[in-house]
């Protein structure tokens, strides 16, 4: 595992959280800027390599093919979570000519974080590589990825990625919520057959039996 130096008396960061620190804490060694459209392509990039390098992606999110590009809803989720805690601010900003409205991510502090060594080397390689590309640059590379690629083929947006270069991954949402459902209108009984319960007592009623035929193996 690779840690950052902890702020004294924290808690480290772990998951999503701890990556997208250690992430904006590398940015930030490097000089280089990022604001949410860079962070979640430069994230997608190093989940892709990784994956390409026979690994787990690392950045404990789904991706799907959203906001021009990859991108996954988690990533605001762990970015208000930072917020909160005081570990990072978000300034906004406004082009007055071309309209652009800019979310600049900004680190406060340096959390302790708990990543797998292997994915932080990898968020360094992607860093240096792309790190100095623009935010429109990086959209635009990550069109050419493979998973991608294949949402398009198919023309599915919303499709969930996957990184391996296959067809987009089948959506799991609509059928896990449909058996929520079947469950709560079909609770189980509390007498359903093999409950634990009824094995720890089935066990219990056979320990003699068992205990007999083990003397007359061990005495053959």
């Amino acid at each position: 595992m690779h840690t950052l130096d902890p702020v004294a008396g924290s808690v480290p960061l772990r998951g999503s959280a701890a990556v997208i620190a250690y992430l904006l804490a590398t940015a930030r060694t490097y000089g280089v800027r990022i604001n949410r459209t860079k962070l979640a392509k430069l994230l997608y990039l190093a989940d892709l390599r990784a994956v390409e390098q026979g690994i787990s992606s690392g950045s404990g999110v789904e991706w799907r093919w959203r906001h021009y590009g990859p991108h996954s809803l988690r990533l605001g989720e762990v970015e208000r979570d930072l917020c909160a805690a005081g570990l990072i601010v978000v300034e906004e900003s406004v082009d007055p000519y071309a309209g652009y409205r800019e979310r600049v991510i900004h680190l406060v502090d340096a959390p302790q974080v708990v990543i797998d060594a292997e994915f932080a080397r990898i968020v360094d390689g992607v860093l240096a590589e792309y790190g100095q590309w623009s935010a429109g640059q990086l959209r635009d590379l990550t069109y050419q990825t493979a998973p991608m690629q294949a949402a398009i083929k198919v023309n599915r947006r919303e499709a969930r990625l996957d990184l391996a270069g296959g067809p987009p991954l089948p959506d799991l949402g609509p059928r896990l919520a449909r058996l929520r459902r079947w469950l709560e209108r079909n609770p189980l009984p509390e007498d359903e057959p093999g409950g634990i319960d009824d094995l720890v007592g089935e066990s219990q009623d056979l320990a003699d039996h068992r205990a007999e035929a083990t003397r007359h193996l061990l005495e053959e």
